[in-house]
């Protein structure tokens, strides 16, 4: 089987990015034939975002690559905004069979991540013209770049782009809800659950199980106000828990100031996979604070990957992935004084219990996460289509 990958990698790189990258050598690795289109946002930014619409140099390179590799399958990781989502309409003229991972929520919403600034926000996804959305300012608290993204998304709704993939992954099974629920009205056999994965490193000492862990937390990601990180400053401001903090983005200064005025606080920036999963297997516990409808945290599954427990927000993807009280804990989305209290919680529990908790993540891990799993999962869905597709043909021949 041959599959063509189509990607838009964001100025900064991001979980999108990772699972791209991992997902198709994942099936290099088992015998499948690759090629990818990419795109990135990195250079000449505002004026691929006015051919938000349709870009044709974009048009132009997937079709020609489709009519060169011929693949049997296109998989479409991340349009936005460089590719635009004219990727779809040039598959769509190839009349190869699409497959679309929906990463968040930007057909449904300009937001992605169903936020806006008083919190998760939900109007647009029903709504055919998302008028909130727009005068809210979603999308980088800008009217004129929420409307169009508002814009570009609904006439392509019109003009059936969206539809004509033939398989929506969604990442979460709340996720996949919210779209059945949403304006697109997706046939219900098109959309499926496939989650993401995480391969670990077995000679890593993370995995042998050289680490020692301690009683600190850990926190992993953007440093921005829709991943909680103010929830998460907040919590931790004078308190008598360690806290590191790992990641960047436009709160670093705000998290710079408030590890220099706690003690208790160590912001360490930046780091490669290596130190993040020794960190992870050292702590207590990983905080994943997020405020926006989370679509999946990959944190959360690294974390489970070295047995360590979750306390996370009690909605989006983290709702889903944490079983409460036997692979991590869930406090109210939003609040700290409440995420304060779980981490009470937690330390009070005894080392015996907090061992099952461990041993629960791993098992989590190893049941639904594992690359082999992801693999199997993924080769279904290529396979399932191709012969969905033979089927129809023969049928109307």
């Amino acid at each position: 089987m041959k599959i063509l990958y189509i990607h838009t990698y964001y100025r900064q790189r991001g979980g999108e990015d990772i699972v791209y990258e991992n997902e198709k050598i994942l099936m290099e690795e088992g015998g499948y034939e690759t090629a990818s289109v990419v795109f990135n946002n990195r250079k000449f930014a505002a004026f691929k975002f006015m051919f938000l619409f349709f870009n044709p140099l974009s048009f132009i390179k997937v079709y020609r690559k489709i009519g060169e590799f011929k693949p049997d399958i296109v998989h479409i990781h991340n349009w936005f905004f460089g590719a635009s989502p004219s990727v779809f309409l040039a598959v769509k003229l190839r009349k190869v069979p699409l497959v679309h991972t929906m990463h968040n929520f930007r057909i449904l919403c300009p937001s992605a991540y169903l936020y806006d600034s008083n919190g998760q926000f939900m109007d647009s996804v029903t709504k055919i013209i998302p008028f909130r959305a727009i005068k809210n300012r979603v999308y980088r608290h800008s009217f004129f770049f929420t409307f169009w993204l508002a814009a570009c998304t609904r006439l392509h709704f019109l003009f059936r782009t969206w539809q004509s993939a033939d398989r929506l992954i969604s990442l979460t099974a709340n996720a996949r809800k919210i779209i059945f629920e949403s304006y697109l009205h997706i046939e219900p056999n098109k959309v499926v659950v496939k989650p993401n994965f995480f391969k670990i490193d077995h000679s890593s000492p993370v995995i042998s199980g050289n680490v020692i862990r301690n009683n600190s937390f850990l926190f992993v990601g953007r440093l921005s106000v829709e991943k909680g990180v103010e929830v998460l400053l907040s919590a931790f401001h004078k308190s008598p828990f360690s806290l590191t903090i790992i990641g960047d983005g436009p709160l670093r200064k705000e998290v710079e100031k408030n590890a220099a005025e706690n003690g208790n606080i160590s912001f360490i920036g930046f780091q490669k996979k290596d130190r993040i999963m020794e960190e992870m297997s050292k702590c207590s516990a990983l905080i994943f604070p997020s405020v926006a409808y989370e679509q999946f945290g990959l944190t959360i599954i690294e974390a489970f990957s070295c047995g360590t427990p979750v306390i996370a927000s009690d909605s989006g993807s983290p709702a889903e992935l944490i079983s409460e009280g036997i692979n991590g804990l869930h406090f109210k989305t939003g609040s700290s004084a409440e995420l304060i209290r779980k981490i009470n919680d937690w330390i009070a529990i005894p080392e015996t219990v907090k061992q099952l908790y461990i041993e629960n993540a791993v098992s989590t891990y190893n049941q639904y996460f594992t690359a082999e799993y992801n693999f199997m999962q993924l080769s279904s869905i290529y396979t399932s289509l191709i012969n969905e597709k033979k089927s129809d043909f023969q049928l109307s021949n």
